[in-house]
């Protein structure tokens, strides 16, 4: 997984670095198993501390997520509260990818088939058609 940090109108900290870092890598585990490239942003603006992290995921999935409040730790705890939501939705999206799970099954054994004769000359109508249409 790749970290990339940007500090915008601050300066630069290890500390929060280090912080946001293994709170994401938290939830990337949980439900990525492709390695990930991740951007984050920290802004000062006033009284106002945002955290912004835009992901790139080996999945195929690409999202962002922000928060802005008073302190810059609890926009990462939620922005990374944000990023294990749309993670969470990911991972449902590719686990249901095979459609509506309510279909009924079609269950052969239990149909009962009448048994028709058939005689040859159905069979040599049948074997004509299908080398008309194969070619052969």
């Amino acid at each position: 997984m790749k970290f990339k940090f940007s500090f915008r109108h601050m300066e630069t900290s290890e500390a929060l670095k280090t912080y946001a870092e293994q709170k994401i890598n938290q939830e990337i585990q949980k439900f990525s198993s492709k390695p990930v490239d991740c951007h984050i942003t920290f802004s000062v603006d006033r009284h106002n501390h945002s955290a912004h992290v835009a992901f790139n995921g080996g999945d195929g999935f690409s999202f962002q997520a922000e928060h802005t409040c008073t302190d810059m730790y609890g926009s990462v705890d939620h922005m990374v509260t944000k990023v294990e939501t749309n993670l969470r939705k990911q991972k449902e999206k590719v686990k249901n990818h095979k459609g509506n799970s309510s279909r009924k099954s079609i269950n052969f054994a239990e149909r009962s088939y009448e048994t028709a004769e058939i005689d040859a000359a159905d069979i040599l109508l049948y074997e004509a058609a299908r080398r008309k249409v194969s070619g052969t």
